[in-house]
């Protein structure tokens, strides 16, 4: 959960969005411009300097800025808007938009699309943490039936190797036919090739889960029979009361939240489509003073204001990108209510399945004290000589077969309950 390279790389993602958004408000960063323009040959020689400093800012398609500029030489009548006093001109001025671009522009699109785009990969990072969760830990119960199967066969096992020695003891007093002896190594060899099986399907998912179970480091950690525990202290039990919570969290799943993103950015591209079909209308105003020497025109304080107007005719692309957003706005529309259904029918699907696994697990270790009683009623009866090896063998073979059952009963109860958590995608909200 916390050192797999997998879930460290899903980490990133986080610190890659937040990039984003820094990017996306970076176009409202302060910046400073500057041009020069020099005649370096011809009749007239001239130099002219403007620098300025600008602020943008996010209302009104607005920016603030500051100026200053100065020439120097002799300029052409129709080059006399560069001409300065001796000191240059500095001014402070105000531009913003009146109708287009006045309550939105692609920049303020871009800032909250890109706080959406986090949201989206916070969402999405939930939804593969999941998954991954979720197959590690459907592989840590593969390993856990198969250990604890072997446990349980080889703990029955040790009690047939204390019978088997009793019976040779038997057979050699002459108390028993050797051909019961016989029968009954044969039983215990069939109990022995179980147990190879299991180990060999055991030690395989061994392999698989410690590609899961990592260090601090985040190195494999080998799986060994030393970490086998009956008391897991299983985390995802489930009651009546968790099974409505459960239910009710269904609305804030991944995907759905996903949906919901996606959607509030269609939103918002419908209004930048909206805004471009509106007349351009910018102004700008400035207050500006020459400072030295120089022509009386151009001394004291000036006040400039400044109107910039166009219309589009037509627009056709800006009318076509509403239509198109219009129709994707329904669509996921359609997909979101899709997904509440399909999320509810598998949530629901695995209520009634974990359900009936708590029954078939309750049902299935009484079979299992049942087979256990019978076989040991039919061991008394065998010392008393009122049965076969036969039957005696049968029993105990249904004793470990209900054995396994039982314990693969009691497994797929834990996964019915590790299902539910999946279906809604809280793996990642329960403290391990």
């Amino acid at each position: 959960r916390y050192h797999h390279p997998y879930t460290q790389a899903i980490a990133e993602g986080e610190i890659q969005s937040g990039a984003d958004i820094d990017i996306a408000l970076s176009e409202f960063d302060p910046f400073i411009e500057q041009q020069t323009s020099s005649r370096v040959s011809g009749y007239y020689d001239g130099l002219a300097l403007q620098q300025r400093a600008i602020k943008p800012l996010q209302s009104l398609n607005a920016s603030v800025y500051t100026e200053y500029r100065v020439s120097d030489g002799d300029f052409p009548v129709y080059e006399q808007e560069y001409e300065t006093l001796s000191g240059g001109e500095a001014s402070v001025g105000i531009a913003l938009s009146l109708l287009k671009n006045r309550e939105v522009d692609k920049r303020r699109v871009g800032v909250r699309n890109a706080r959406l785009a986090a949201q989206q990969w916070e969402a999405e990072a939930q939804d593969l943490l999941n998954s991954f969760l979720y197959k590690g830990l459907t592989e840590y119960l593969l390993w856990y039936e198969s250990a604890l199967q072997v446990v349980s066969v080889e703990s029955l096992l040790s009690r047939a190797a204390e019978r088997e020695r009793a019976l040779s003891t038997r057979v050699e007093k002459g108390d028993l036919a050797r051909a019961t002896l016989t029968e009954f190594k044969a039983n215990i060899l069939e109990q022995r090739l179980l147990v190879a099986k299991l180990k060999q399907k055991r030690n395989a998912h061994a392999r698989t889960l410690s590609y899961y179970w990592r260090d601090t480091q985040g190195e494999m950690i080998p799986i060994t029979e030393t970490m086998l525990s009956p008391d897991i202290h299983w985390p995802f039990s489930i009651s009546t009361t968790q099974i409505s919570q459960l239910r009710k969290q269904i609305t804030q799943h991944p995907q759905l939240a996903l949906l919901r993103m996606s959607k509030t950015v269609v939103q918002n591209k419908q209004v930048l489509a909206k805004n471009a079909l509106l007349p351009k209308l910018d102004l700008k105003a400035s207050l500006a003073r020459d400072i030295g020497s120089g022509p009386n025109s151009l001394d004291g304080t000036e006040s400039k204001v400044a109107l910039a107007f166009s219309y589009p005719l037509g627009n056709r692309k800006a009318k076509a990108e509403q239509v198109k957003l219009v129709s994707k706005g329904r669509e996921l529309e359609h997909k979101y209510v899709s997904s509440k259904q399909s999320i509810e029918q598998a949530f629901e699907k695995a209520y009634e399945y974990w359900v009936q696994a708590k029954e078939i697990a309750s049902l299935q270790q009484e079979n299992a004290e049942l087979a256990k009683l019978l076989s040991s009623m039919e061991l008394k009866r065998f010392d008393a000589g009122d049965s076969d090896m036969f039957t005696l063998n049968a029993r105990a073979s249904n004793e470990i077969k209900a054995q396994m059952k039982a314990i693969e009963t009691n497994v797929d109860l834990l996964n019915a309950e590790l299902m539910l958590y999946r279906v809604v995608a809280k793996l990642h909200t329960v403290n391990h």
